[in-house]
């Protein structure tokens, strides 16, 4: 399978989560911060947010997407966007996070 992105028609491909030996697990990460996804395959990140809370992700710090925003609500389902490889991905606030690796 290849993901596109829409930054100028780049293509990742991804064989799928067999071929990645992918999985779910629970990864301490902080909110507001910039974490880069260098593990050589696109990730998801899983992320239940605070009230007025967003999540980022970019090619870098300074160039990137809001791709979740919620209101005054806490958000009741998980947020799972997909970050591309060497992308930057930031959320913040959390109630749960986890990744799929």
């Amino acid at each position: 399978m290849s993901i596109y992105f829409g930054d100028g028609g780049k293509t990742q491909t991804y064989a799928g989560v067999a071929s990645a030996g992918q999985y779910w697990r629970s990864q301490s990460r902080n909110a507001n911060t910039w974490y880069q996804n260098t593990q050589g395959h696109p990730i998801q990140i899983g992320v239940g947010l605070l009230r007025n809370s967003s999540v980022y992700v970019g090619s870098s710090t300074s160039n990137y997407v809001t791709v979740v925003s919620n209101g005054g609500d806490h958000s009741e389902e998980m947020n799972c966007p997909i970050v591309p490889v060497n992308y930057y991905f930031r959320f913040t606030s959390k109630r749960t996070y986890a990744e799929f690796y």
